[in-house]
């Protein structure tokens, strides 16, 4: 919501089976996509989701070498390979320059991500630091009955992480 970005009738691919991917999936379906893929490296795990979360909507599982082929509007990352400096390696093509890419990850872990969306020509690329800001202020608003304003809190940290 704060990057403005539309689900709505996309084809969306979410990176991961893990719990990162689990939080999100929910709130992507009710977002109304026109696809949901998860895939991941191992076909049971992203069975495991697509059972579990059948009831909120479609979702489709699959495995990274079986999306060749694939383009898609919005590319998330829920893995977390960035944390060794490493990319997944996808099929070239599943992205195009309207596309956007997020990865859950924010600071360095989120670097080759980003610049794997980067050499892909994508023009919308983000990273995970405004969702961490978001979930602190939902944890906030808890404990207090009142949720901060999260747009400064985010400027200020982007522009300490940059």
């Amino acid at each position: 919501d704060n990057l403005g970005w539309t689900l709505a009738g996309k084809r969306v691919l979410l990176l991961g089976s893990g719990g990162a991917a689990r939080g999100v999936i929910q709130p992507l379906l009710e977002a109304g996509p026109a696809e949901l893929i998860v895939s991941g490296r191992t076909p049971w795990n992203v069975e495991k989701l697509a059972i579990a979360f059948k009831e909120h909507g479609p979702l489709t599982p699959r495995t990274h070498i079986t999306l060749k082929g694939d383009c898609f509007d919005l590319v998330l990352n829920a893995t977390s390979i960035g944390h060794d400096g490493q990319v997944l390696r996808l099929p070239p093509g599943i992205v195009h320059k309207d596309s956007a890419c997020y990865d859950l990850n924010y600071g360095k872990a989120s670097a080759p991500f980003r610049e794997w969306a980067g050499a892909q020509g994508v023009g919308r690329v983000a990273e995970g630091l405004g969702m961490l800001v978001e979930q602190a202020a939902a944890s906030f608003a808890l404990w207090h009955g009142r949720r901060p304003q999260t747009a400064p809190v985010i400027r200020q940290l982007a522009g300490q992480t940059s």
